[in-house]
């Protein structure tokens, strides 16, 4: 079920679907929103109740009131859960930058919290191995994309047809609402928003890491490009990424590492239904078998 949830902190758009005994908690990565989860809410629909979101600043959600930090950020998830009377056992799922949220939570819910999983998480390990140029690269393409939306809504420039386009990995059903809502011009704005408490967010979460006692999968793309075409980097940055990822599972009290097959930034979390049965399985086996 769609609802728009008001809250103190700014209007939430959110989705609950499904039947069961656990609830995946869902928080999709920066310049995103929550119908990328495509193929893995499909999946996760399979053995419990999915909650969907989208961060305040993203899609149909008002722009935050306060700085992006991630633990603001998990206190505005707890007021919607709670206003929703949504209840565990949860497992949380954070990919990007939505991982900080998703640790965070399970961090501050252990008695409701069966598992963690983190897709292809941001890290300030992972940071360092990027290029200097990739960051600039990715903080001008939003601050573009930004200045473009309020000249001319880019809704107005580029035809729903088209802009769905962009996402035919995933399913049918998502793939124009993923466009409507990146086409937003408040979605723009979100991002740089959170782009200004990256290096904030990624120094406060090495403080967090040792005080999350659930059970946590690390989930590390096996190809890795961010937001870029797979050919910009080189190959060589995958496996330092992965490196940094496995290096993140052993900080953690109680993680395990995988490298998930055939996957990306992107398809990892939501856009591959090969990618997608396969993190169930691991959710089933690490946290439920």
């Amino acid at each position: 079920m769609e609802r728009i949830v008001d809250t103190a902190d700014g209007r939430f758009d959110t989705r609950l679907t499904g039947t069961g005994n656990v609830t995946f908690i869902l928080d999709h990565g920066m310049m995103s929103s929550h119908h990328q989860w495509g193929w893995l809410r499909g999946e996760l629909l399979k053995q419990g109740r999915v909650f969907e979101y989208s961060r305040l600043g993203y899609g149909k959600s008002t722009r935050g009131k306060s700085k992006r930090l991630f633990t603001q950020q998990a206190d505005e998830l707890e007021r919607v859960l709670d206003l929703l009377a949504i209840r565990g056992p949860f497992v949380f799922i954070g990919h990007s930058l939505g991982a900080y949220i998703s640790l965070e939570l399970g961090r501050r819910r252990p008695d409701d919290t069966a598992g963690i999983v983190l897709l292809d998480s941001s890290h300030p390990e992972v940071d360092a191995e990027l290029p200097n140029w990739y960051e600039r690269t990715q903080k001008e393409w939003n601050r573009f994309l930004y200045g473009l939306s309020h000249v001319r809504p880019i809704a107005w420039l580029i035809p729903d047809d088209l802009g769905a386009r962009m996402f035919t990995s995933l399913p049918e059903a998502d793939r124009v609402p993923m466009w409507r809502n990146m086409a937003r011009k408040n979605h723009w704005r979100g991002t740089l928003d959170e782009w200004q408490a990256v290096e904030d967010n990624n120094q406060h979460v090495l403080q967090v890491v040792a005080h999350v006692t659930p059970p946590v999968l690390v989930l590390s793309a096996s190809d890795w490009a961010g937001g870029m075409p797979e050919n910009w980097l080189h190959p060589e940055l995958t496996k330092r990424i992965n490196a940094a990822h496995q290096r993140f599972a052993e900080s953690l009290p109680d993680a395990t590492f995988r490298v998930i097959p055939n996957t990306n930034h992107y398809t990892i979390a939501g856009f591959s239904q090969e990618a997608a049965e396969t993190i169930v399985r691991l959710i089933r086996t690490s946290f439920f078998e």
